[in-house]
C-alpha cells in the first residue's frame, strides 16, 4: 500500500521579516540560512537556540505572536537589491526590487544573491554570519554586476559548480598542478537566459559596477561572463551539473530542457548546435531539476505533478515519465542517488524513490501552501522549506538516514532520551491528515507492480545496487507509516 502519512508542523519555523524567495544553507555550520526576501533584504538566521529550546512534545512550530519568550534567531539582515523598477501591474507604475536567489559558495566565504532588477551580488559570508555585518560600517558586498541577466531579466536561478580544467603546455605547471578544478558560476535569469561567469573575475569587480543603460547594451557579456545563451522563452526553473562541470543542464517554463557542452563552448567559432542541445516541447512547464542515478537519470519536475526522466545524453525527448503529485513539482532535494524529496504546490513534502518509481512517505506538510524551495542544511539533519508566508519551516530528515534505526536502537538499549527516539511517536501522534488526498498514487502503484518502469540497458549493470537500494527505502517506508496504518497493518 502506498503511504500518505503527513506531519502538520515543521520540527521549528523560522520567522523572517518578510516572505522569504529562496533558502541557502551554510556550508559548514548545520544552523546558518541566509535567506533572500520579497522586499531585496538578504537576512542571516542561527536557529540552534530555536532546536533547543524548542519543547519535547510541540503541537506547533508556527511561532506565536502573543509569546514573549521567543527566539531571536536574525544574525543580519543587508538591504541588497533596493533598485525601483518600472511596472505595468503597480498602479504607480513602479516596484520594489525583491531577492530571487540566494546562494553560499561551496568554500563558505561568498554568498551569491540575485535580484529581479537583473543584479548579481557576491556577500562577504564572514560578516553577514556574524552581528558584523549590523553593526560595523563597512559594506558586507564585496562585488556587484548589475547587468548580469540577460536583456534586463530578473536572475532567477544561481548554480556554483567546480570544472575541470585542462592543463596546456604554456601554463606554468605547479600552480594549475595542485588546482585541477576551477570554481564557476552559472545563471538563469527570466527571460530564459544561461550565463557562465567565472568566480575569479567576479571578485575583482566592485560595488559600483556600471549598469547597463540600453537594452542592447545588456545583451553583451558583462567583465566575468566567460558565455552567455537564450535558448528558451520564458524562466529558467533550475539548473545543474555534470561531476566534471563540462555539461550543464537547464530546465524552463517554456516546457524545454537545454544541455550546454562548456567543453565545446571554449573553443572559439563553434556552431552554436555544437555547444548547445534542446529537448522537444514537453508540453508541461519544467518547474525543477535534478541529477540522480549518478548522473545517468535527470529528473525534472513539471506543472502538471509529472516527474519526467531524461536519460544522459538523449536529450531530445523522456525516458520515463513518473506521474502522481496532484498538482506542480516546484522543487526537488535529493536524498541519495535513488531517493528524492518532491515539494508540490499542493503542499506536501513527499519522499519518492526513483527506478523502480515509487511513493515511501509524506515528510511534512505546509497545510496547503505552495512549496518553492526545498534544501539541506549542512550535515543533513534537517530540511527547510519555504512556502507563501513569512517563515522558514525546518523539517528533521534524520529518519531518512541510513543508520536511523541503528542509532535509535542503539539510544533504546542505553537508555537516552533522545530527540531522535521520539521522532517517530511525534510524527505519528501529530496527525496522518493526508489519507485522502493521494488516490493517484494508489492507481499508480498497482499498474507499476513488478515494472521498474525503465528497459534502459544503462541500468542493467545496478541489479544489485538497485536491490539494496529498494531495502534501505522499504525501511524509510516503514518509518514513514502512522500508527493507524501500523495497526490495521497488525491486524
Amino acid at each position: 500500500a502506498i503511504l500518505t502519512m503527513a506531519t502538520t508542523s515543521a520540527h521549528c519555523v523560522i520567522e523572517c521579516s518578510d516572505q522569504p524567495l529562496d533558502i541557502s544553507f551554510h556550508p559548514t555550520n548545520p544552523y546558518i540560512v541566509a535567506v533572500g526576501l520579497v522586499d531585496g533584504t538578504v537576512e542571516v538566521h542561527d536557529f540552534e537556540e530555536l532546536l533547543e529550546a524548542r519543547p519535547s512534545n510541540v503541537a506547533s512550530a508556527v511561532p506565536d505572536s502573543d509569546d514573549d519568550d521567543e527566539v531571536d534567531t536574525i544574525v543580519s539582515s543587508t538591504p541588497v537589491h533596493t533598485q525601483i523598477l518600472p511596472s505595468k501591474s503597480s498602479e504607480s507604475g513602479m516596484r520594489k526590487a525583491v531577492c530571487r536567489a540566494v546562494q553560499f559558495s561551496n568554500d563558505g566565504s561568498t554568498l551569491y544573491t540575485g535580484g529581479s532588477g537583473g543584479d548579481l551580488v557576491g556577500l562577504d559570508a564572514t560578516r553577514i554570519t556574524s552581528f558584523q555585518a549590523s553593526t560595523g560600517k563597512k559594506s558586507p558586498i564585496k562585488w556587484r554586476c548589475n547587468n548580469a541577466s540577460y536583456g534586463k531579466g530578473g536572475v532567477q536561478v544561481i548554480h556554483e559548480f567546480q570544472q575541470q580544467f585542462e592543463q596546456t603546455n604554456g601554463e606554468l605547471a605547479e600552480e594549475q598542478a595542485q588546482t585541477r578544478f576551477k570554481t564557476m558560476l552559472a545563471t538563469g535569469d527570466e527571460v530564459g537566459g544561461v550565463r557562465i561567469w567565472d568566480s575569479r573575475l567576479l571578485s575583482q569587480q566592485t560595488n559600483t559596477s556600471t549598469t547597463a543603460t540600453s537594452a542592447s547594451e545588456s545583451l553583451k557579456r558583462p567583465p566575468g561572463c566567460v558565455h552567455s545563451w537564450k535558448m528558451h522563452e520564458d524562466y529558467i526553473s533550475g539548473i545543474v551539473s555534470s561531476e566534471d562541470g563540462q555539461t550543464l543542464l537547464a530546465s524552463s517554463a517554456d516546457c524545454t530542457m537545454s544541455a550546454y557542452d562548456l567543453r565545446m563552448a571554449s573553443h572559439h567559432n563553434q556552431p552554436l548546435e555544437k555547444v548547445v542541445r534542446r529537448s522537444d516541447d514537453q508540453e508541461d512547464e519544467l518547474l525543477s531539476i535534478q541529477l540522480m542515478k549518478n548522473g545517468r537519470k535527470v529528473v525534472c519536475g513539471s506543472g502538471e505533478g509529472v516527474l519526467s526522466i531524461f536519460s544522459w545524453g538523449t536529450w531530445g525527448d523522456v525516458s520515463d515519465r513518473f506521474p502522481g503529485h496532484p498538482a506542480s513539482v516546484d522543487a526537488l532535494l535529493p536524498v541519495d542517488q535513488d531517493t528524492l524529496l518532491t515539494g508540490s504546490s499542493d503542499g506536501l513534502i513527499r519522499v519518492v524513490q526513483i527506478h523502480p518509481n515509487k511513493l515511501l512517505g509524506i515528510l511534512g506538510d505546509h497545510d496547503g501552501f505552495p512549496i518553492e524551495k526545498l534544501n539541506f542544511n549542512a550535515n543533513r539533519n534537517f530540511v527547510g522549506s519555504v512556502t507563501h508566508d513569512s517563515n522558514i519551516r525546518i523539517w528533521d530528515a534524520r529518519i531518512l538516514q541510513d543508520d536511523f534505526d541503528h542509532e535509535m536502537d542503539h539510544q533504546q538499549m542505553g537508555g537516552e532520551d533522545s530527540t531522535q527516539t521520539g521522532l517517530l511517536e511525534e510524527k505519528s501522534a501529530e496527525n496522518a491528515a493526508a489519507n485522502n488526498s493521494d488516490d493517484e498514487w494508489d492507481d499508480m502503484d498497482e499498474d507499476m507492480k513488478g515494472d521498474d518502469s525503465d528497459g534502459d540497458s544503462d541500468d542493467s549493470d545496478d541489479d544489485d545496487d538497485d536491490g539494496d537500494n529498494n531495502t534501505k527505502n522499504d525501511r524509510r517506508k516503514d518509518r514513514l507509516k502512522s500508527e493507524r496504518e501500523k495497526f490495521y497493518e497488525d491486524l
